[in-house]
């Protein structure tokens, strides 16, 4: 199977990955390139200079390793830079017949319709959450099912415009192109959610460095999104102004920190470029509990917000390196929250960090989505993307090249004519 790579572009860092897939489930990754930079806060990068150079360094450095030349990537799509509507959409099929694939590429074109047309987003893909048959529910494809009436929920993901100019800039410099865009949260939540905990609505929360992302999922479609403005960043800048340190030593005592420890009449050594400074690890941990909680909180909230019944005791797993990667911070957060959160960032030789999870995510993602057990798809995509090609004149720009997501089959002609309906 020919490779494929993914840019992931996190609110620290920007990771390119190399990889096929083996055995169905497994991925030999073949390079790959990981760059800090100033991130983005609000939906907007801080710096697009910064931006740049790590999107070709990390590139540079996936094909030096690799030995390939890339000339597309799949591009994530932070939270920040997404946006999602569901709706839903009804087709009547007048006597009984059986349901065939054009009728579930018109629901899905019929439910977009209804979706808010606002200017400055590109469609990034469409993924039906359930289908009702003669009002009978189901998660199931229903094609090849009799039916007189057929209905969709569909979730739509959008992406921000700007977004991906920022990113297309420096990739022009290196003569690639990204070939689509993939919701960060949607391919992270497949690959680690398994599709039995997905049946009832699950939820992901991704702490990150700059950020707290927490998505709803269902089924293989997301249906609540949401950020926080708090991540790891937060946690070593309260530290640097309550200890009065510069930002590194604030962030190599965070990342020393263990939760739940007594540190009662205990000290700690910060060495700083003035020198060094003994601080009282009771002040350390008063400090991060603090923010934790105050965090813990927040995605409670988020949650309840967001329609998540936690009565219910839906499945939650958590990811990311804000607080993962602090010792006890998973258990930390399960406590305050009462709920069983879950880590299960699969086992890899290298990069096996939660911190990498979205990458990880897409790349599984990707990498399915492109080897359909349909014999007549790699045909029908060719003429999918001929068609898309002659709607939008060539453009590169308007990326939607999934429109039903893993493990749902792909889309046909109808779904890319409206997604160019919508520019």
């Amino acid at each position: 199977m020919k490779p494929a790579t993914i840019l992931d572009v996190g609110s620290s860092k920007v990771v390119c990955l190399c990889g096929s897939m083996v055995d169905k489930d497994g991925i030999v990754v073949h390079g790959a390139g990981i760059s800090t930079y100033a991130g983005f806060r609000d939906g907007a990068f801080l710096d697009k200079q910064s931006l740049h150079n790590a999107v070709v360094d990390c590139v540079q450095k996936t094909e030096q390793e690799s030995r390939i030349r890339i000339r597309d990537v799949a591009l994530t799509v932070p939270a920040s830079f997404a946006r999602m509507e569901l709706c839903d959409a009804t087709i009547a099929l007048g006597s009984s017949r059986l349901v065939e694939g054009a009728d579930v590429d018109k629901l899905i074109h019929l439910s977009l319709q209804k979706a808010t047309k606002e200017e400055g987003w590109t469609l990034m893909h469409s993924t039906p959450v359930f289908f009702m048959v003669d009002g009978v529910s189901s998660t199931e494809m229903p094609d090849g099912v009799a039916a007189e009436e057929v209905s969709a929920l569909v979730s739509h993901m959008f992406v921000r415009d700007e977004y991906i100019r920022s990113v297309q800039d420096a990739l022009d410099d290196l003569g690639v192109e990204i070939s689509m865009c993939v919701s960060a949260q949607l391919g992270e939540a497949v690959m680690l959610i398994p599709d039995n905990e997905r049946v009832r609505p699950a939820v992901l929360i991704d702490v990150g460095y700059m950020q707290t992302d927490i998505a709803v999922v269902e089924n293989a479609a997301l249906t609540g999104l949401s950020t926080l403005p708090v991540g790891g960043y937060q946690f070593a800048s309260d530290l640097s102004f309550g200890l009065d340190v510069p930002m590194d030593a604030a962030e190599q005592a965070k990342r020393r920190f263990v939760f739940s420890l007594d540190y009662r009449d205990k000290t700690e050594v910060l060495r700083t470029a003035a020198g060094s400074k003994k601080v009282s690890h009771q002040a350390i941990s008063y400090i991060i509990e603090a923010r934790a909680g105050e965090l813990a909180g927040m995605i409670r909230r988020e949650m309840e917000k967001l329609g998540v019944n936690l009565d219910a005791r839906p499945a939650v797993y958590v990811s990311g390196g804000g607080l993962l990667m602090m010792r006890g911070g998973l258990d930390f957060l399960r406590n305050a929250l009462n709920l069983p959160l879950k880590r299960d960032m699969p086992w890899t030789p290298r990069l096996s960090s939660p911190n990498y999870c979205s990458a990880f995510g897409a790349l599984d993602f990707v990498l399915k989505a492109n080897s359909s057990p349909e014999e007549s798809m790699s045909k029908q995509q060719a003429e999918d993307k001929k068609l898309f090609h002659e709607i939008t004149k060539g453009d590169s720009r308007c990326l939607n090249r999934i429109s039903r997501a893993h493990p749902l089959p792909r889309s046909r002609s109808s779904v890319w004519a409206a997604q160019a309906a919508m520019q």
